[in-house]
């Protein structure tokens, strides 16, 4: 065990816990997903389409493969960014739960 204020201590050593990002970036995450989403779309129906014209001729699979390969990633991406948006509530809801504790004052011995 370690003298680093910023390592957990007891049986959560283990795990890493990553840095405290600030709340508007969270907001940069999101908004980046709707780019990813088109990006992710349009490229495999564009990759799906070069390889109809010019390698496959089996109009129009080929294409609509690309399509639905483009569907998966952006789908992924959605999951993706849910996950970790969700692992951010959750963590800042254990640290709420934590400051609460840490100031609550304690019950009067009798």
């Amino acid at each position: 065990m370690t003298d680093d204020p910023d390592e957990p201590s007891g049986s959560q050593s283990s795990e890493r816990v990553p840095p405290k990002r600030a709340k508007w970036f969270l907001y940069t995450d999101a908004s980046s997903l709707g780019i990813e989403i088109a990006v992710a779309i349009t490229a495999g129906a564009l990759g799906g389409y070069y390889i109809e014209r010019y390698l496959t001729h089996w109009s129009p699979w080929t294409m609509l493969l690309g399509f639905g390969f483009g569907i998966v990633v952006a789908v992924r991406a959605v999951l993706r960014t849910a996950r970790a948006y969700q692992a951010s509530l959750r963590r800042d809801a254990q640290e709420a739960r934590r400051a609460a504790a840490e100031h609550e004052p304690s019950a009067p011995k009798q």
